[in-house]
C-alpha cells in the first residue's frame, strides 16, 4: 500500500502539455551514466520513447558575455590543454593553475583527520584546494551549486560528488581519469519524464496507491501506518518523504531520529517557461542553455534551458521554447514574488543575455516550496545514524532528502531499501514461527 500526500504520483516530476508544448514543471532529464533510470524506464516498455540530447553543449553567462564550456571537460574542467586553452571563461591565472594539474600532481590537501580516515568537504573547499580559487566562483557555484540551487560553501563532496572524489583518489587528479564518451550524460524520454511515472503507475495492482493521503499520525511500531480514513497492518515501513516532513512523523517514534531529518535543510526554486517565435529570439540557441556565475553577473535568474534546442519534440516546429531559473539558497525570496513579477523577471534578464524583446506568445510559472533537499557536508553520516535507529524497527527512510541524488540514485536506492525492507520481514517472519 503506497499512501500518497498529493492528488497525483511523480513528487517533484511533472509534465505539462499545453497545445503542442511539452512543459516540464520539474526534472528533464536523467544522468544516462547512472543507469538505472533508464534501465527502469526499458523494464516498463520504454525503450523507445528514449531520447537524448540533440543540440549538445553548454554555457557559463559571465556578465552579461555567454560562455561555452570546453570539450572534452568533466563538470566544467577541461581535459585537454587545448580545450583548457580555449577556454575563455577562465582568466590566465586560472588557467595557468590548471595546467599544472595536468603536468603533475599538486601537493593539495588531502582532507584526512588524525584518524587517518577521510572526512567530507564542502565542494568549495575540493575546488579551492584541487584547481584554485577562480574556479569556485566561475565553475563550481555556477554547474555544481546550480544543480542543487544550494551553497557550495555548504554542499557535500561526499554525497553529491562521490565520482569526482574517486577519481581524484584513484587517479591522483582528475584530469588523468579515462575520458568518458563524448555524448551529453542526459537522456530523456519524448513526451516528458512524466511518461515514467504513467508507466509505473499502470503497472501497479489497482489501489496500490492512496492519493490525497498524507502521513498525520504514525502507528509504525505496532506494524502499520495510518492516514487519514485509510490504514494499513504492515511488518515494514518504507517513508519516501521530504526529510522535514519525516522529522514530524518520526517525533514520537524516535526523536534523535527525527533530529536528524530535520537538520536536512531545503530550499525552495521556481521555473518559468517562456515561447516565442524564433525571429525573437537574438541568439542562435546552439546548446542547451546556460548557468549563471553568480558572482560575476548581476542577473536574478540562475540558469536557462533551450528546451526546443535540447529536445527533439517539445515546441511546435515554428516556437521556441526556453525554461528560466531562479530561487534556492542564495534567493530565498524569489518564490515569492507573483506570476507577473516573476515572468518580467525572467523576460528582463532573457533580454540583457540572449536580446528577446518581444512579448512571449506562452508563459507558465511553476513553485517548488520547500523541495530541493540540501545534503550539506556530514550528509551521508547523519543519514547512516538515521538509518542505524530506525532500520530495528522496521523503518526505512528512501529520496532526495537521505541518499538519493537525482533520479537514478531514487530509483537505484528504492530498489536497495525495498530489498532491505523485504529481508527485515522475512526476519520477522522466522523470528514468529
Amino acid at each position: 500500500m503506497v499512501f500518497e500526500a498529493g492528488p497525483r504520483a511523480g513528487g517533484l516530476i511533472r509534465t505539462d502539455r499545453i497545445g503542442g508544448f511539452t512543459i516540464e514543471a520539474g526534472p528533464d532529464s536523467v544522468l544516462a551514466t547512472k543507469p538505472a533510470a533508464l534501465d527502469l524506464a526499458r523494464e516498463l516498455g520504454l525503450a523507445d520513447r528514449i531520447q537524448h540530447v540533440q543540440t549538445p553543449g553548454a554555457f557559463v553567462l559571465r556578465g552579461r558575455k555567454l560562455f561555452r564550456l570546453p570539450s572534452p571537460s568533466r563538470l566544467g574542467l577541461p581535459l585537454t590543454f587545448g580545450a583548457l586553452a580555449r577556454y575563455d571563461l577562465l582568466p590566465w591565472s586560472a588557467r595557468l593553475r590548471l595546467a599544472r594539474s595536468f603536468l603533475g600532481p599538486l601537493r593539495h590537501r588531502t582532507f584526512r583527520d588524525v584518524g587517518g580516515s577521510e572526512p567530507d568537504v564542502s565542494v568549495a573547499e575540493f575546488f579551492r584546494s584541487r584547481f584554485g580559487p577562480e574556479t569556485v566562483d566561475l565553475i563550481a557555484q555556477p554547474l555544481l551549486g546550480g544543480i542543487h540551487a544550494g551553497d557550495i560553501e555548504q554542499l557535500s563532496m561526499a554525497s553529491l560528488f562521490p565520482r569526482l572524489l574517486e577519481l581524484d583518489r584513484t587517479y591522483g587528479s582528475v584530469f588523468r581519469a579515462p575520458r568518458e564518451g563524448s555524448r551529453s550524460p542526459f537522456a530523456s524520454l519524448r513526451g516528458g519524464m512524466s511518461v515514467l511515472v504513467s508507466a509505473l503507475e499502470a503497472r501497479l495492482p489497482p489501489g496500490t496507491v492512496r492519493y490525497d493521503s498524507p502521513i498525520d499520525a504514525a502507528d509504525i511500531v505496532a506494524g502499520g501506518a495510518r492516514a487519514g480514513s485509510h490504514s494499513s497492518r504492515a511488518s515494514a515501513t518504507i517513508f519516501a518523504a521530504p526529510a522535514h516532513v519525516a522529522a514530524t512523523v518520526f517525533q514520537p517514534i524516535d526523536a534523535e531520529a527525527a533530529a536528524l531529518c530535520a537538520r536536512v535543510p531545503y530550499v525552495s526554486t521556481a521555473s518559468v517557461a517562456l515561447a516565442w517565435p524564433p525571429s525573437a529570439v537574438a541568439h542562435p540557441l546552439d546548446g542547451t542553455g546556460f548557468v549563471v556565475a553568480r558572482a560575476h553577473s548581476d542577473v536574478r535568474i540562475t540558469a536557462c534551458t533551450w528546451v526546443s534546442a535540447k529536445w527533439a519534440e517539445r515546441a511546435p516546429a515554428d516556437m521556441v521554447l526556453l525554461r528560466a531559473f531562479v530561487g534556492g539558497a542564495h534567493d530565498p525570496g524569489a518564490v515569492s514574488l507573483t506570476d507577473d513579477e516573476l515572468v518580467s523577471t525572467v523576460r528582463r534578464d532573457l533580454g540583457a543575455v540572449m536580446g528577446i524583446t518581444a512579448q512571449p506568445a506562452l508563459a507558465r510559472v511553476y513553485r517548488w516550496l520547500n523541495a530541493g533537499a540540501q545534503h550539506t557536508v556530514g550528509h551521508l553520516d547523519r543519514v547512516t545514524e538515521i538509518e542505524r535507529r530506525l532500520a530495528p524497527r522496521g523503518i526505512f527512510v528512501a529520496g532526495s532528502g537521505f541518499r538519493s541524488v537525482g533520479i537514478p540514485d531514487c530509483v537505484a536506492d528504492a530498489r536497495r531499501v525495498a530489498a532491505d525492507a523485504a529481508a527485515y520481514v522475512r526476519r520477522s517472519t522466522q523470528r514468529s514461527f
